[in-house]
């Protein structure tokens, strides 16, 4: 189980920044395929997607769909690139709303737990995280799974450099958060996390932040650095 940026709504393909061999398209023609199969996955709520229905959906004949996506595969990487671009800017855009080291990190803890309540983000999930996809482009997958977390370290290392969190190691500590919530996500979309989503990402939050904050950190010192 991995971490991924979900994100709801309809989709437009677009330009993304996020590395991958299967980028959002620039050309119209491929737009047009991947239009048709965010629609097909839309219509069958991210349970199906099928080669023969993206091509009658994107009046598109199969010569031209492969020359854009040598694979099934290969199509369920360029959505995962749009879904995790995404779901990367979306999830800069909660992070700068808040106005702690603290609230950033539970806003990022929020954002990933949010998946397991929230149907459409569920199914989305499940639908990238095929154990086909990985198997066939490993690299690539987990180069997109690997967003969030780089989010993470950036929310941790200026927690540190504010020195709300301890000293350390920012990606390793985003590895283990890491770790965290990937086993929640686990759980949570296979129907075992017995809690609700507010005691979900109440746990968590005060877990990870006595893990990052310094050990002799108390409420007092805290109230009064932030008075500061």
């Amino acid at each position: 189980m991995s971490q991924l940026a979900v994100v709801e709504g309809p989709r437009v393909p677009v330009m993304t920044s996020v590395p991958s061999d299967a980028d959002a398209p620039a050309d119209a023609e491929t737009a047009r395929i991947l239009r048709a199969a965010w629609a097909v996955l839309e219509r069958s709520h991210f349970r199906s997607l099928k080669i023969r229905q993206v091509l009658t959906a994107s009046n598109t004949s199969a010569s031209t769909f492969y020359r854009s996506f040598p694979s099934k595969a290969h199509l369920l990487l360029a959505l995962l690139a749009d879904e995790t671009a995404r779901g990367d800017r979306l999830l800069a855009v909660r992070i700068a709303e808040a106005d702690s080291a603290e609230g950033r990190l539970r806003a990022w803890l929020k954002f990933n737990i949010r998946t397991i309540y929230r149907r459409e983000l569920a199914e989305r999930a499940r639908l990238f995280l095929d154990t086909g996809l990985l198997e066939e482009l490993p690299e690539e997958v987990h180069r997109l799974y690997g967003v969030p977390g780089r989010r993470l370290a950036e929310v941790i290392r200026d927690g540190m450099a504010d020195r709300v969190f301890r000293a350390g190691d920012p990606v390793a500590d985003a590895a283990m958060v890491g770790h965290l919530m990937r086993g929640l996500l686990a759980d949570g979309l296979d129907g075992q996390l017995a809690m609700t989503e507010d005691q979900a990402l109440d746990t968590a939050s005060d877990f990870v932040l006595r893990a990052l904050r310094p050990a002799s950190d108390t409420r007092e010192e805290r109230t009064l650095r932030a008075l500061s």
